[in-house]
């Protein structure tokens, strides 16, 4: 089996598992809207219900565009991320992690939308008692830390082709 594969079910199974396990402790264990700081004055567990999408955008649309938006975008980005990744070459194994955290954030989240209607997040920043970010979760952090770790290759490539041209 390709490596890039191993790496795709590892650690999907893993990011997918640590998420919906934390999910579901923070919906069985805490009650809506109570803070529980885990460092205090910066980020504190709480249990909020995401109905919109990314940081509670979307939140004011009709509810029938809602579930369909939230089911189809998810799904095909899924299968974009499926066919990218196998046309991957065995030497892109930064595009390969890149992808498989996505892929697993995508997944968590869109669980979530199937299971209840609404996406559960539990990690918030707080700066200096004025700025509180929208709360987050494990997928979320998972697509973020994958979009980044996309722009750093990028990056990475772009330099190295600028380079072999003498630009």
């Amino acid at each position: 089996m390709k490596q890039r594969y191993l790496i795709l079910f590892s650690l999907s199974g893993l990011i997918l598992a640590l998420d919906q396990l934390l999910k579901h402790v923070v919906q069985s264990s805490w009650q809506q809207g109570t803070d529980h700081w885990l460092v205090p004055g910066f980020l504190s567990a709480v249990l909020k219900q995401n109905n919109g999408f990314a940081f509670g955008l979307l939140q004011q649309a009709p509810k029938q565009f809602q579930e369909i938006f939230f089911i189809a975008v998810p799904i095909f980005a899924l299968v974009l991320i499926i066919l990218i990744f196998i046309k991957l070459q065995d030497d892109q194994m930064l595009t390969s992690v890149a992808l498989t955290t996505i892929f697993s954030g995508a997944m968590g989240n869109l669980l979530d939308r199937i299971k209840y209607s609404y996406v559960i997040d539990f990690l918030q920043i707080h700066w200096k008692e004025k700025i509180v970010l929208p709360a987050f979760n494990i997928a979320d952090i998972s697509i973020l830390v994958g979009v980044i770790l996309m722009f750093v290759n990028t990056l990475k490539h772009s330099g190295r082709g600028r380079r072999e041209k003498g630009i």
